[in-house]
């Protein structure tokens, strides 16, 4: 529910729920029901709300969109030129490189492994020249 999700974002933060609702402009007691999952926010507010917390509303609702990471089928040679792609890919952050502890390399190589996936299947509906 919508309350639960409101809750584990503001507490993440370390927010209260007065700083939430001073913020967005609504009464505490309202952004309380929103949390106890009492009362749900407009179609604005939710959307204010998504903004506040840097999300977008399908995840505040709930929502899960399923994305589509890599083939069912993989072929050894696709599966070398990812393993390739990752093994030489750097990250850089301005200028300078940054420590990422196992989550953020875990995260890092499933954004990684996404874009390689969507530029193969981009670069195999490209039109091959004659």
């Amino acid at each position: 529910m919508i309350g639960d999700k409101l809750k584990q974002l503001r507490e993440q933060r370390d927010y209260s729920q007065g700083y939430v609702a001073d913020t967005l402009g609504i009464s505490r007691v309202n952004y309380n029901r929103y949390e106890n999952n009492n009362r749900e926010p407009d179609g604005e507010t939710l959307k204010r709300i998504a903004d506040f917390f840097n999300v977008s509303t399908d995840e505040l609702l709930g929502r899960e969109i399923p994305v589509k990471n890599e083939p069912e089928k993989v072929s050894a040679s696709d599966q070398r030129d990812l393993d390739k792609f990752l093994e030489q890919s750097e990250v850089m952050f301005d200028g300078e490189l940054h420590q990422l502890d196992d989550e953020g390399r875990e995260m890092l190589r499933d954004a990684l492994k996404y874009a390689f996936w969507q530029a193969k299947e981009k670069n195999k509906r490209k039109p091959k020249k004659e």
